[in-house]
């Protein structure tokens, strides 16, 4: 048996949760988070009470926090997960979409795809900023080929285990957000980050 779990993020429901940010800078209460009935013993949801201190979540909202007020942030920028569900092998370990069985992980990338459709539809964004590799191939399948909707643009990933990302995550992700237009547009700038011309061509950026 597989097991799986719902990523409630992966304890407090906030994207790259780390539990001091999400108190602290966004300052949200104890909600009450209800675990799944069917839980793998070695990855338990406790929620609020968590003991487990993510650094890729303090990484991330250090990051913003140290900018940004929680209202600023939050009145312009929405932080979603591309995959809303934690996939746990027997042993306890994080199965990551890329490396579900071929069956499953077509079925789970269509449901996330249809996740991130559902949220630009709804927010209706200008601006996507996907973090990670995968995440930024996967939606930019979604909207690099629209003549209209939202452009889309990489984050390098706080993962600890990217030598990059352990070395100078903040000064690559600050050039990635400058390019992307997001410091401009939290500032309230009509931001484009190219060219009229270049609009097409860089709808997803790689820089």
């Amino acid at each position: 048996k597989q097991w799986y779990q719902r990523r409630v993020r992966a304890q407090t429901g906030v994207p790259l949760g780390n539990l001091k940010h999400v108190k602290d800078y966004l300052n949200m209460g104890n909600f009450d988070i209800k675990p799944p009935s069917d839980v793998h013993p070695k990855v338990p949801v406790t929620g609020w009470n968590t003991m487990r201190d993510d650094p890729e979540g303090s990484k991330f909202w250090k990051f913003f926090e140290s900018r940004y007020s929680a209202k600023e942030f939050v009145r312009k920028c929405y932080v979603a997960t591309y995959c809303p569900m934690l996939y746990i092998d027997n042993s306890g370990k994080e199965v990551p979409p890329p490396c579900l069985p071929h069956h499953l992980r077509n079925q789970v990338i269509s449901v996330c795809d249809m996740h991130i459709i559902d949220i630009v539809d709804i927010l209706k964004p200008s601006i996507i900023v996907a973090i990670g590799g995968f995440t930024f191939q996967q939606v930019g399948k979604l909207f690099c080929s629209r003549e209209v909707g939202p452009m889309v643009f990489p984050l390098l990933h706080p993962a600890p285990a990217n030598p990059i990302s352990a070395k100078k995550w903040t000064s690559t992700v600050n050039d990635q957000l400058v390019y992307a237009g997001v410091p401009q547009m939290l500032a309230g700038a009509d931001y484009i980050p190219f060219g009229k011309d270049d609009k097409k061509k860089k709808r997803c950026s790689q820089d």
